[in-house]
C-alpha cells in the first residue's frame, strides 16, 4: 500500500548514503523501503547516469540499491533518493581519458534542426553541429540519422569547467581517409586509431542538460505550439511559464479550472501541463473535459509520485502523453517536448506497477518467431510440441508424416515419456493417423477402451493410451503431417484442447511453408546470382576473347609474311614462342574464369572447406563487378584458420551475397561523397572457446544501417536500398544457419559503414 506521507523529524540528512530495497516500480519512478521501514521515492532520472530510461529496464522488485538523500520527507511528501548521484562522476574518468582530436563512439540521443545530440557514455552527452555531420551537405539530420544509431566522431571542443563536448563526424571521416592513404602508401593496413587532425573550431553549442538557458530550435517551438500550464500553486505555475517563455514558447498559466477552460475556448494549445491535485477540483475530471473541448491538445500531468501511482490506471485510460513527478525536473519536460516533435509519445507513464503479477506471454506468439527461424524443421516442430504437451498436460505428443509416394507413415518428432513400440509404426497405414492426414479431419476420443478400441488397435500397438486427440497439419494446400496427443487416463483432455492443438498445427504449417520457401529460394539462388554476375562475367570473357583474336590475327599475318618469303629479321622462332606463350596464358586465364563461374552452379556436397580459399575464389569471381563499382577489396586472412564443415558452393554463395550487398551500399554513399575511398575489408580469424570459432567479417564504407534495422535487414523481402530485392541477406543467413553458424550486424556506424560477422563451427 502506498503511503502519502511517512514523515519523520530529522531522521535523515541531505547527501546521506542509504541502502534500500525496491518495493514498487512505476514508469515515472521507483518506491523503495529503507531498513527502518521508511518509504522513499526515486524518480526515473535519478536511477542511472544513462538518463531518462524506463525504470522497469533498470531494477526489479526486491533489488537492493544504494542512494543519496536528495530530498527530506515532509508531511505531504516521501523521502527522495538518487542512485545516479551516489555513483562515481563519469566526467572524472572521461576527462582523464580523452582530449581534443581524440575519437569517440556515441549513440544518437536527440535530433534537432541544428545538429545531433549524442550520448558518449551514460551521464556524458555531446553535440554534433549540422555542418559536422558529414563531409557532404546535410540539410536535415533526420534524413541521415535515427535515434539509437551509432556514430564515430572526433572531439573538436572540450570545456572541462562547463562539461560540454562538441564533436565532428566530418573531420573524423576525412581523417580516416588520410590515414588510409598513408597506410596504403606504406603497403599495409592497420586499424585506425583515435587520433585526429586539428580543425577549425566554432562556438560550442549549449549542452543538452543546461535547459535553464537553452536557445531552443525554432522548429521545436513551432511543432509544440502554444503551451498551457494549469496549476493552482503560484510558486509552481508562474516560474514554469516564465521558463517556457525564456525558451521561446508561447506559454500561459491558469490558476483554476474555470480560467483554463476560458483559455481553451479562445485559443488552440499544443500541450497542456496540468496539476493532478487542483484545489477543490479533481484534475482527472478536468482532463476528461479538456479531451472533449480540445482533442488535439497533448496532455501531460504534474503531481507528487504517490498521487500518480494511485491513479495510474485512470491516467493510462485517458491516454496521457507524459507525467512529471513533483518537484519538477525541467530536463524531463524538455525531453518530452523533443519526443512530441518527433511524433513520439512517451510510454513511461503507463501503469506497470509490480503490485500486479505480470501475465506470461502467449505461448503461440512466442513460438511464431521459432517457426519462421532458420532452424531445422524437426527442431521447430519439437519446440512447439514440447510447449503443447506442457500446457495440455499430455503424456505423449507425436507428429506423424505420410510419404506421398510410398504411403509409409513415420514419426517426425516425439515429446513425452510413454514407451513406443517402433515395430508398430509400419502398420499405422490402417490407423486413425492416416485418416486424419487423408481426410483432413480431427479426432477426439476420451475413453478408447470403452468406445473405439477396434478402430484404434493399430495405434494402441504403438502407444498405450485412453485419451487422444489428433489434428491435420496442412501446408501449401496439402496435408502430409498430423499432430497427436495421448494420455493413459480417460477424459484427460477437455474438448477445448482441440482448439489449442489446431492453433499449434497452424504454427507448424507456418514452419512447413517457411521451410519450403527457403528451399525454393536456395534452389534459385545460383540463378539469381548468375543474373547479377552475367554482365560482369560477359565483360571479362569478351575482353579475353578480344585479346585472343587480336593476337591470333597478328600471328597469322606474321606467319603469312614468313611463308611468302618476307624478311625473317623481324620474326624469329623465339618471338613465335613468346607469342604462343602469351596466347596460352590468356587461354588458361579464360578457362579459369569460366570454371569459377560454373562452380557457382555445380552440385553441392558436404566436405571440409578452407574458408580463406573460398574468400579468395569469391573475390576473383566477382572481380568484374567489383571493378565496375570502382571498389577495392582488401583482405586480412589468418593463415592457420581451421576448416569448416559444409559445401564450397554454399559458402561461396554466402560470401557472394555479402560482397554484392557491400559494394552496392558503398556505391550509394560515394554518389554523395565522390572523394571517399571505395574500400571493402574482408578479414578472417579464429576465436577460441566459441561455439562457432571461425569468424569472417565484411566491413564496408557505405552509409551504415540504422540500429533499429539490424535484425530486420535479414527478413525476406526487406531491403534498405531503393530497388533492392530483399533476398541477398535473407539467403545468406539461411545458408549460414544451414551450416550450423550465424550472421549478424556486428557494428554499423552512421554514416561511415557496416561490419557483418559470419560465424561458423570448425569441422571436427
Amino acid at each position: 500500500m502506498l503511503e502519502l506521507s511517512n514523515y519523520k523529524d530529522n531522521v535523515y540528512q541531505i547527501n546521506q548514503m542509504i541502502v534500500a530495497h525496491v518495493e514498487q516500480i512505476f514508469p515515472f519512478g521507483v518506491f523503495v523501503r529503507l531498513s527502518d521501514g521508511t518509504q522513499a521515492f526515486i524518480r526515473r532520472r535519478e536511477l542511472t547516469q544513462a538518463g531518462n530510461l524506463d525504470p522497469d529496464q533498470i531494477v526489479s522488485e526486491g533489488d537492493e540499491i544504494k542512494g543519496l538523500v536528495i530530498g527530506l520527507a515532509t508531511p505531504n511528501q516521501n523521502l527522495e533518493l538518487s542512485v545516479r548521484r551516489a555513483e562515481p562522476d563519469p566526467w572524472d574518468t572521461f576527462l582523464r581519458s580523452y582530449n581534443v582530436r581524440d575519437t569517440i563512439t556515441a549513440t544518437v540521443k536527440n535530433l534537432s534542426a541544428r545538429g545531433v545530440y549524442v550520448q558518449i557514455v551514460p551521464g556524458i552527452d555531446g553535440f554534433i553541429p549540422l555542418a559536422e555531420l558529414a563531409p557532404w551537405s546535410v540539410k536535415q539530420p533526420k534524413a541521415l540519422f535515427w535515434v539509437g544509431d551509432h556514430v564515430k566522431a572526433m572531439i573538436t571542443f572540450l570545456d572541462k569547467q562547463k562539461r560540454r563536448v562538441k564533436l565532428s563526424i566530418r573531420q573524423q571521416m576525412k581523417h580516416e581517409i588520410l590515414v588510409g592513404q598513408m597506410l596504403d602508401s606504406l603497403g599495409q593496413r592497420e586499424g585506425i586509431k583515435g587520433e585526429g587532425v586539428k580543425g577549425d573550431f566554432e562556438r560550442d553549442d549549449i549542452a543538452p542538460h543546461t535547459v535553464g538557458s537553452r536557445d531552443v530550435d525554432s522548429s521545436l517551438v513551432e511543432k509544440i505550439g502554444r503551451v498551457l500550464v494549469v496549476d493552482d500553486h503560484d510558486e509552481v505555475r508562474e516560474p514554469l511559464v516564465a521558463w517556457l517563455s525564456r525558451l521561446g514558447f508561447a506559454a500561459e498559466g491558469a490558476g483554476s479550472v474555470e480560467q483554463a477552460l476560458s483559455y481553451l475556448y479562445q485559443r488552440t494549445y499544443g500541450v497542456a501541463l496540468i496539476d493532478l491535485d487542483l484545489s477543490g477540483k479533481d484534475g482527472l475530471d478536468f482532463i476528461k473535459t479538456l479531451v472533449q473541448v480540445a482533442p488535439n491538445t497533448k496532455v501531460a500531468v504534474m503531481s507528487i509520485p504517490e498521487w500518480i501511482a494511485q491513479r495510474s490506471e485512470e491516467l493510462e485510460a485517458l491516454g496521457i502523453s507524459d507525467i512529471f513527478a513533483k518537484p519538477l525536473n525541467l530536463e524531463e519536460i524538455y525531453e518530452s517536448f523533443i519526443l512530441l516533435r518527433q511524433g513520439q509519445i512517451s510510454n513511461f507513464w503507463k501503469s506497470t506497477s509490480k503490485v500486479k503479477p505480470k501475465e506470461s506471454p502467449n505461448v503461440f506468439q512466442q513460438l511464431t518467431g521459432t517457426m519462421h527461424s532458420g532452424l531445422p524443421l524437426p527442431l521447430r516442430f519439437e519446440a512447439g510440441l514440447r510447449e503443447l504437451v506442457r500446457f495440455t498436460q499430455a503424456e505423449q505428443g507425436l507428429i506423424f508424416y505420410l510419404a506421398p509416394d510410398s504411403q509409409q507413415i513415420s514419426i517426425v518428432v516425439q515429446v513425452g515419456h510413454l514407451p513406443l513400440d517402433q515395430e508398430a509404426i509400419y502398420a499405422l497405414g490402417e490407423s486413425p493417423v492416416k485418416d486424419v492426414i487423408c481426410e483432413r479431419g480431427d479426432i477426439f476420443e476420451a475413453c478408447v477402451s470403452q468406445q473405439a478400441m477396434r478402430r484404434f488397435d493399430k495405434l494402441l500397438d504403438l502407444v498405450v493410451f485412453e485419451s487422444c486427440l489428433g489434428v491435420p497439419i496442412s501446408a501449401g494446400g496439402e496435408v502430409h503431417h498430423a499432430l497427436f496427443l495421448f494420455h493413459r487416463t480417460a477424459n484427460a483432455f477437455a474438448r477445448y484442447r482441440l482448439r489449442d492443438a489446431r492453433a499449434m498445427a497452424l504454427l507448424f504449417s507456418v514452419a512447413l511453408e517457411s521451410q519450403a520457401l527457403e528451399q525454393r529460394i536456395e534452389a534459385v539462388n545460383p540463378l539469381l546470382l548468375s543474373g547479377q554476375l552475367a554482365a560482369g562475367f560477359s565483360h571479362e570473357v569478351y575482353n579475353k576473347i578480344s585479346g585472343l583474336e587480336i593476337q591470333l590475327r597478328n600471328l597469322r599475318a606474321d606467319c603469312a609474311s614468313w611463308q611468302q618469303g618476307g624478311s625473317t629479321d623481324s620474326f624469329s622462332v623465339t618471338e613465335l614462342e613468346n607469342t604462343t606463350d602469351q596466347l596460352l596464358k590468356v587461354t588458361l586465364d579464360l578457362k579459369s574464369t569460366v570454371e569459377l563461374f560454373r562452380e557457382l552452379m555445380r552440385t553441392e556436397y558436404e566436405e571440409e572447406v578452407n574458408v580463406n580459399e573460398v574468400v579468395q575464389r569469391t573475390v576473383k569471381l566477382l572481380r568484374p563487378t567489383i571493378h565496375h563499382y570502382r571498389v577495392r577489396v582488401k583482405t586480412e586472412l589468418t593463415l592457420d584458420l581451421p576448416t569448416v564443415k559444409g559445401g564450397i558452393v554454399r559458402l561461396q554463395q554466402i560470401f557472394t551475397n555479402l560482397i554484392l550487398n557491400a559494394i552496392q551500399q558503398i556505391a550509394r554513399k560515394t554518389e554523395q561523397w565522390p572523394d571517399g575511398q571505395r574500400v571493402l575489408f574482408i578479414t578472417t580469424n579464429w576465436e577460441t572457446n566459441k561455439e562457432c570459432p571461425v569468424r569472417i567479417r565484411f566491413t564496408d564504407v557505405g552509409p551504415g544501417i540504422h540500429s533499429q534495422l539490424w535484425e530486420s535487414i535479414f527478413a525476406l523481402g526487406f531491403s534498405s536500398r531503393p530497388g533492392g530485392t530483399g533476398l541477398g541477406l535473407f539467403i545468406a543467413r539461411s545458408l549460414v544457419e544451414s551450416m550450423g553458424g550465424g550472421i549478424v550486424v556486428e557494428e554499423s556506424i552512421i554514416p561511415m559503414g557496416t561490419t557483418f560477422r559470419v560465424e561458423l563451427p570448425q569441422s571436427s
